[in-house]
């Protein structure tokens, strides 16, 4: 893979992907994968952000090369001698990689025009019998006892933000639709696991509640780099528009009568052995 730009991103922004990192790993009570690996030698975590899933991965398989691609520099130095991170662009036509055993993906909703083509990409880069996985936010807001009315201000925004992701070609709504499409690039012994991650400290359940708070403020701190981008340059907004806007959406973020959550989705599967059959089924177009 080659880069074509490289992206700089504050030091907040950083510390928030190492919150994010810490939410899904109490709520995927510790696991790094679900993937079945035995005795990987070359994995390959694209979107590596801060790189920290990437480091734990070298420690956990010391035999193994871990590589994390990401358009922004922003890894640490000093890491395990088995790790190295690459500023490259998985949009790339050409990887530029040897066979891999694992390729791991985590929260690129919004990155790609089609994320079924890395998905392809990947396929063809795995060795036979190598894993691909996938863990994935669903942005669309969910609530189970009625108490987040129609017009609640965050669920509006999520609507929002997909439309001006959609008018950008940056469809964010892709976790739902993971295991489909692994099934279609060829992908065997297709697996699922869809978790409920709350929107903020409503929840009694004490580990529940933690995850909320912390999720909130992860989704506090990220709201602003969430909606500028796509907001102006898809929908036409001015920054001082979308300031007031956010003020509404801030409020019902942390409003705790509402018992709002997001579903993360986990898909990993299988790439056949040359002795399997398993002939990739064509994309449907346009996007589901």
């Amino acid at each position: 893979m080659a880069a074509r730009t490289t992206a700089i991103r504050p030091a907040y922004e950083n510390e928030r992907l190492d919150l994010q990192y810490e939410i899904l790993k109490v709520l995927f009570k510790g696991r790094n994968f679900y993937a079945p690996l035995k005795d990987p030698r070359r994995i390959l975590d694209i979107g590596t952000g801060t790189g920290k899933w990437a480091i734990e991965m070298g420690n956990q398989f010391p035999r193994a090369e871990v590589i994390g691609t990401d358009l922004s520099p922003i890894q640490p130095e000093w890491v395990p001698n088995n790790v190295k991170f690459v500023i490259d662009d998985a949009n790339e036509e050409d990887w530029m990689l040897d066979p891999l055993d694992y390729i791991h993906t985590r929260v690129l909703l919004g990155c790609f025009e089609d994320f079924r083509e890395i998905i392809a990409k990947s396929f063809r880069y795995l060795k036979p019998g190598g894993w691909m996985e996938s863990q994935e936010y669903m942005p669309t807001v969910y609530c189970d006892d009625g108490t987040m009315g129609p017009d609640y201000p965050f669920a509006e925004w999520t609507q929002t933000h997909d439309k001006a992701a959609m008018t950008l070609r940056r469809p964010l709504r892709i976790a739902n639709k993971l295991k489909r499409w692994y099934e279609q690039a060829g992908f065997v012994d297709v697996h699922e696991e869809v978790y409920k991650l709350p929107i903020n400290s409503w929840p009694k359940d004490p580990q529940f509640k933690m995850l909320g708070r912390f999720n909130e403020t992860n989704l506090l701190d990220g709201l602003q780099a969430f909606s500028l981008q796509p907001f102006q340059r898809g929908l036409g907004w001015t920054k001082d528009e979308i300031e007031v806007y956010l003020v509404h959406v801030r409020k019902a973020l942390s409003d705790r009568n509402v018992h709002a959550y997001h579903k993360i989705y986990v898909v990993w599967g299988r790439k056949p052995e040359e002795n399997e059959l398993g002939v990739p089924s064509p994309p449907s177009q346009p996007l589901p």
